[in-house]
């Protein structure tokens, strides 16, 4: 039994250790930086500097490059899933097309880096500095970026299904065209992003930062927003039925045509906010502040419409302050 149990820690061990690439590898890297369709799966590149070095169509599978520096590198239509590139510098890489599902990318840094079109499943990139990268159209089902830095990030038409960015900071992202459903959102920083016409039904968003986001015509149904805050938000026309905004903060928020139908609104706070053809049948508004708010043509309960008015002018925001 002792020995069968050596035996078993001499292989885990091993396979912990991966073997370096081979010397013609070394070679086209050293001599002109180009490893197109090199094969070094389940290596280690050792010393070897692989700053601004081409992989396209490589296969790197289970390779191991962590801390390494891949500044500038491009891995066009390369297949890294399940390489360890955790620490890496990857600062302003072409990763276009290629496939890092259930990849290591933990505290990596890819600052300005290019995913159009990128297989990111499962990956893990928590507390990842992604700064300025490029989303658009890359599929990233289950990712998680918890504690990660994505500000001012493009996410246009990404698969996010179910991804988690709990604690992220996304400041300023452009969410246009993505599917956020079932995501966790958990306590991120979100100001100033777009979420225009996004689907977000069933995600968690609790005490998430949304302050002057743009949520026009969102599907936010059954989602968890408890806490959340949304002052000088754009919500005109979104779906929040059944959603739990409870304690949520949405003072002169833009909520014309928006739909909370049977949802959580208790302690909610609506100040100053627009609920103008707002819909609220069913909500439950106990404890909720709607002082000075815009309320026409609103199903509001009566109790509620008297904290505000019904008039036409035009409502000007000021969120300068928020």
């Amino acid at each position: 039994m002792r020995l069968q149990v050596m035996i078993m820690g001499l292989m885990f061990s091993g396979a912990s250790i991966a073997a370096e690439v081979d010397a013609n590898v070394r070679a086209r890297i050293l001599e002109n930086r180009n490893c197109k369709g090199c094969r070094a799966a389940g290596q280690s590149f050792g010393d070897i500097d692989l700053a601004f070095v081409n992989f396209e169509g490589s296969d790197l599978r289970g390779a191991n490059l962590r801390g390494k520096d891949l500044t500038r590198a491009v891995f066009k239509n390369a297949d890294l899933r399940g390489a360890d590139l955790t620490g890496a510098n990857l600062t302003e890489a072409d990763l276009t097309e290629a496939n890092f599902s259930g990849a290591i990318l933990l505290g990596a840094i890819l600052k300005e880096a290019q995913l159009a079109d990128a297989l990111l499943v499962k990956a893990d990139l928590r507390k990842a500095d992604l700064s300025g990268a490029q989303f658009n159209g890359t599929h990233l089902a289950e990712a998680v970026f918890s504690g990660a830095k994505l500000d001012n990030a493009s996410f246009f038409g990404a698969d996010m299904s179910m991804v988690h960015l709990e604690g992220a900071s996304l400041n300023d992202v452009d969410f246009s065209g993505c599917i956020l459903k079932g995501a966790h959102l958990d306590s991120a920083r979100m100001k100033g992003v777009v979420l225009e016409g996004v689907d977000l039904s069933g995600a968690f968003l609790t005490s998430a930062v949304l302050t002057r986001a743009n949520l026009k015509n969102a599907n936010l149904s059954r989602a968890s927003l408890q806490g959340a805050q949304l002052s000088g938000a754009q919500l005109s026309g979104a779906r929040f039925d059944k959603a739990n905004l409870s304690y949520v903060v949405a003072v002169k928020a833009d909520a014309t045509g928006a739909s909370f139908l049977g949802a959580i609104l208790s302690d909610a706070n609506f100040k100053s906010a627009i609920l103008t053809q707002t819909q609220f049948k069913g909500a439950n508004l106990e404890r909720s502040l709607l002082n000075g708010s815009v309320m026409c043509k609103t199903d509001v309960p009566e109790p509620y419409r008297r904290m505000g008015r019904c008039d036409e002018a035009t409502f000007v925001t000021d969120v300068d302050d928020l």
